[in-house]
């Protein structure tokens, strides 16, 4: 009997250390890197004149800040993050939001908007990186 205790044991342990190991870290990460790809999808489509761009770059755009901004929203609401990450993250969804709505504007202004924006999300992903989530080994 005391055997079977401590087996049952033994394996809720495991368990819980793999499903925390799993949600907390491998969730983030996961969320990073896809925030990670639509960030290098508008970073593709950066210093291109605005006569050499298309209705459908303009919609690349505007939905790879759409997702950032979304995964900023699941990170913010899902995982337990202090109030210097929840700053950053909310810069984040700020500067994504205005990349995605500006692009549904009128296109007059538009790459030099999208410019400053997509600069101060840079930075704010960056600030991220470099002091929270590379310490915490869940960087992409």
């Amino acid at each position: 009997m005391l055997k079977k205790v401590f087996m049952a044991g033994v394996v809720f342990l495991f368990a819980c250390t793999i499903s925390a190991k799993g949600y907390c870290q491998g969730s983030v990460k996961e969320l990073c890197a896809g925030s990670a790809k639509e960030f290098q999808k508008i970073n593709q489509l950066k210093g291109f004149m605005p006569d050499q761009l298309n209705d459908a770059d303009y919609k690349t755009i505007q939905h790879a800040a759409e997702v950032m901004a979304a995964n900023e929203g699941t990170r913010q609401s899902k995982f337990n993050i202090d109030a210097n990450t929840m700053n950053i993250s909310k810069l984040v969804q700020t500067h994504a939001g205005r990349i995605a709505e500006r692009c549904k504007s009128e296109k007059e202004g538009l790459i030099e908007d999208v410019g400053h924006n997509f600069r101060f999300l840079f930075l704010s992903c960056r600030s991220c990186h470099q002091i929270y989530v590379t310490e915490a080994g869940v960087a992409p």
